[in-house]
C-alpha cells in the first residue's frame, strides 16, 4: 500500500545549519510529504526493508512509513500502520499532528537495495523542471541558483544503473556572478532528496567568502570567448568585457547531452517552469 504525492512548493522556507559549518543543513522550518506506505509483515520485501534496523528497533509487525523533505533536507517517519493507512485512503491533508505524537522522525531516507527499489523517485518541481532554491550574495550582486531541468545527468541517483535514451530530471547549480560553477561533475539525476542536498551544499559552499571570484572568473571567460571566436572565424569585438556573461545568457540548451557547464540560459528556462507551476496553483 503506497501513496506517491505530487510535488508542492515551500516558498520562503528557512533551513538551519550546523554551527561552524554553514554548508551543512541540519533541518528546516517546513517539510512536505512526498510518499507514504504501509509495509505488511507478509510482504516479500519485509526482510530487505527491515534488515538495516538496529535489533531493538527492528519492526516485528506491519508498520507505517513516510518520506518527508524540504529543499535541502529529508526525514523518514516510522510508526503505526493505521495512521498511514487512513491517510492513504483519504489523502486530503497530511496528519502532521498524529505523526508527531506517534512513532518518530529520523534523519534522511534510508539507502540500500531494498529501499532504493521501494521508494519512488521524487523531484522538487512538478515534472522535474524549475528552481529548487537560491542563495543571494550578501552584497546583492548575483546569486547561486539550484535548479532542475530535463537532461542527461553525469551522476546517477543511488540504485539507478541506467536511464535509457530519454532526458531525465537533472539538478545542478549556477552562479550568476562568475558564471563558472556547476560543471558536469555537479549534474546529478534528481530522484531523491540527497541528490538535491548534495548540489545545494556545493552551492552554499560557493557563497562563502573568497570562493566566488566574479571579476577574475569573468575576465578569464572573456579571453576564452575571444579565443573561440578567433578559431571559428567569427568577428571579435573591440571590447572583450562582458563576452562571457553574454555567452552564458545565450547558450543553447540540449537536453539530450550531458551539458558541460551550467548557464544563465538554463536558470532562465528553470524560472519559466517555476512561474508556470505557481500560476497553476493560484489559478
Amino acid at each position: 500500500m503506497m501513496l506517491h504525492l505530487p510535488p508542492i512548493d515551500l516558498p520562503g522556507n528557512i533551513h538551519h545549519v550546523k554551527e561552524g559549518n554553514s554548508a551543512y543543513v541540519t533541518g528546516a522550518d517546513q517539510y512536505r510529504m512526498s510518499w507514504a506506505a504501509v509495509i505488511e509483515r507478509t510482504s516479500p520485501q519485509w526482510d530487505g526493508l527491515t534488515e538495516g534496523f538496529i535489533e531493538e528497533y527492528r519492526p516485528t509487525d506491519t508498520f507505517g512509513v513516510a518520506g518527508v523533505e524540504s529543499q535541502e533536507h529529508s526525514l523518514l517517519w516510522l510508526g503505526p500502520a493505521d495512521i498511514i493507512a487512513e491517510f492513504i485512503a483519504n489523502p486530503v491533508a497530511v496528519p502532521w499532528g498524529q505523526l508527531a505524537g506517534n512513532g518518530g522522525f529520523y534523519d534522511r531516507w534510508p539507502n540500500g537495495d531494498a529501499w532504493n527499489a521501494f521508494i519512488p523517485h521524487t523531484t522538487w518541481n512538478p515534472g522535474g523542471q524549475g528552481i529548487v532554491t537560491e542563495y543571494p550574495f550578501d552584497d546583492g550582486n548575483g546569486s547561486v541558483v539550484v535548479y532542475e531541468l530535463l537532461g542527461r545527468p553525469a551522476l546517477l541517483s543511488p540504485g539507478v544503473t541506467e536511464i535509457g535514451d530519454h532526458p531525465v530530471p537533472v539538478v545542478t547549480f549556477h552562479c550568476t556572478r562568475c558564471h563558472c560553477e556547476g560543471d558536469s561533475s555537479d549534474r546529478y539525476m534528481s530522484a531523491r532528496p540527497d541528490d538535491r542536498r548534495t548540489v545545494c551544499r556545493r552551492a552554499r559552499q560557493h557563497t562563502r567568502p573568497g570562493r566566488c571570484r566574479g571579476g577574475e572568473a569573468n575576465a578569464r571567460g572573456d579571453e576564452m570567448v575571444v579565443a573561440a571566436q578567433a578559431v571559428t572565424g567569427n568577428p571579435v569585438t573591440s571590447s572583450k568585457e562582458g563576452l562571457h556573461a553574454a555567452w552564458c545568457q545565450t547558450k543553447d540548451l540540449n537536453p539530450h547531452e550531458v551539458t558541460e557547464f551550467s548557464s544563465c540560459a538554463e536558470v532562465r528556462e528553470a524560472r519559466v517552469h517555476t512561474d508556470r507551476h505557481r500560476m497553476a496553483v493560484t489559478s
